[in-house]
């Protein structure tokens, strides 16, 4: 059985191994260099390419301990923050107490009733964790959920670039929470980002990618890293290993 056919054959409906509900907080807040640099790289390029504007109703779609969905706020939106893991959700409500949040333990790929049509949904390393039929559904979920002209914001790790030796490596070497074939089994180059976006009815408006040598070269300096970064998800070619897509409900 080919990959589409094993993916369109099962779903996933949460981790397959633990994860520490507070694991995005404490890797932007407590990791080495590298580490910490990577997690606050996704609030950078959210600021430069989708930032909320203040009075946005927006979605957080797994959520994880919720810094996103706290960075969303602080910009002024009214976040709902949804994640199928009990102990982020539990971490996140804990962590970041807010009127503008509201975190909401469940699955990514079932239809949400936001209760009105959303501005914005961000979807950050989420469409990797789940198989492709569940990122269709997903998508097109959020396609209904979105406002005409709505935006949503997605980032996925880039099978076209040296993504998998860097996934490779941590595997073997432990330093994260096993990811192939455990946590990520959908795997995205930039020509099937796109076609998953239009399969669900959305027009791609922009396709980027970031974290090629910004978060390596952190350790020498954070003012450094912030130049690669810049200089990085300007390039014409997606080389990065993390790619990004804004897409637009027409």
């Amino acid at each position: 059985m080919n990959e589409m056919n094993t993916e369109n054959a099962q779903r996933r409906t949460g981790d397959t191994i633990a994860i520490d509900g507070a694991y995005q907080y404490k890797a932007l807040t407590e990791g080495n260099p590298v580490q910490r640099f990577w997690h606050e790289a996704k609030q950078l390029v959210i600021d430069r390419f989708l930032p909320p504007a203040p009075g946005d109703f927006v979605m957080d779609v797994g959520c994880g301990s919720g810094v996103i969905a706290n960075h969303l706020a602080e910009g002024g939106a009214e976040v709902i923050a949804v994640d199928g893991n009990p102990g982020a959700i539990a971490f996140a409500r804990t962590q970041f107490p807010s009127e503008k949040i509201r975190f909401v333990n469940g699955l990514v790929d079932e239809l949400f009733d936001a209760g009105r049509p959303v501005d914005k949904i961000y979807c950050l390393e989420v469409i990797e964790h789940v198989y492709y039929e569940q990122v269709v559904n997903m998508l097109k979920a959020f396609h209904a959920l979105l406002r005409p002209g709505g935006r949503a914001f997605l980032t996925t790790p880039n099978y076209a670039s040296l993504w998998p030796v860097i996934e490779f490596a941590c595997d073997k070497l432990q330093k994260t929470a096993t990811m192939r074939g455990e946590q990520h089994v959908c795997h995205f180059t930039p020509k099937r980002l796109r076609n998953v976006s239009r399969e669900a009815g959305f027009e791609v408006e922009r396709l980027a990618s970031f974290c090629l040598a910004a978060p390596w070269a952190a350790p020498l300096g954070h003012g450094l890293a912030r130049r690669i970064h810049n200089i990085e998800v300007a390039l014409p070619v997606p080389a990065g290993s993390i790619l990004l897509a804004v897409i637009r409900k027409s």
